[in-house]
């Protein structure tokens, strides 16, 4: 418990080396920097995460003695919808091809894990029979999706807790759903984005942002601004291939959209 203690305090990437996780370096220390400061909100917490695929993400907390339960859904389709308009495949997606590979992360950490083979619009909440503190969303990437999972967390989360989108970057649409859902119903919140494309939503009073990992992210946040929109900058590139860039200026010349008095 002592090396993890270190480890999760000097955000070792190396919690994550035994699968890999589809998450650049960047995404792996704001996750961490989360877990760090939950695990000092409250003396034991739960963790949930939607889209777990082969468990990359699920490594750190099943070393960590301070996480008690793991929840894991999964609809484990073959082929999955994405708002850039791809399709994206999953090989071997199954349940028992991720605890395999979890055994070797730790076998006893096994125990405190909950599969469900499911989509959240599906699934009864009371088959989460724990209070959740931390949410981790990271399944189908369209936005309606995002907010359907956003929902279910919302169902399940304890009265403070903070809820965590991957790929903030392809969801952003469902994510701005989710922070007008929360405006509309008067649910306290706060929301912001680390690097690189972690998109966080702290509910009640869970201040998360407070610890001291977390608020140095957010004090450079030009890390995760930056590398949202270049990685979007393909969109604005293809936009300004010729035949588009004349007819915008033929558009603005003739609505007098490009003069200022």
């Amino acid at each position: 418990m002592a090396d993890f203690e270190s480890r999760i305090s000097s955000l070792d990437l190396g919690l994550f080396e035994k699968i890999e996780s589809q998450s650049v370096d960047e995404d792996k220390r704001s996750l961490l920097a989360c877990q760090f400061a939950v695990r000092s909100l409250v003396p034991g917490y739960n963790y949930l995460e939607i889209g777990s695929y082969l468990g990359g993400s699920i490594q750190p907390h099943l070393l960590d003695e301070k996480c008690s339960t793991i929840y894991s859904i999964d609809k484990r389709p073959l082929v999955q919808p994405d708002e850039r308009g791809v399709d994206y495949t999953y090989l071997n997606n199954s349940t028992e091809r991720m605890l395999e590979l979890l055994r070797d992360v730790s076998e006893d950490g096994l125990k405190k894990i909950t599969t469900i083979d499911g989509d959240t619009g599906e699934i009864d909440p009371s088959q989460i029979r724990d209070n959740i503190q931390l949410c981790f969303i990271d399944g189908e990437h369209t936005d309606e999706a995002a907010f359907r999972d956003f929902r279910f967390c919302l169902d399940i989360l304890d009265e403070n807790g903070a809820i965590v989108f991957h790929d903030a970057v392809v969801t952003y649409n469902g994510i701005a759903d989710c922070i007008d859902y929360l405006k509309k119903e008067g649910i306290p919140y706060r929301g912001y984005n680390l690097p690189a494309i972690v998109f966080v939503i702290e509910i009640g009073d869970f201040p998360v942002h407070k610890s001291p990992p977390v608020l140095d992210m957010l004090l450079n946040n030009h890390v995760g601004y930056l590398f949202s929109l270049q990685a979007n900058d393909m969109y604005r590139a293809f936009a300004n291939k010729r035949p588009f860039r004349i007819y915008r200026q033929l558009m603005a010349k003739f609505k007098g959209l490009n003069k200022f008095d």
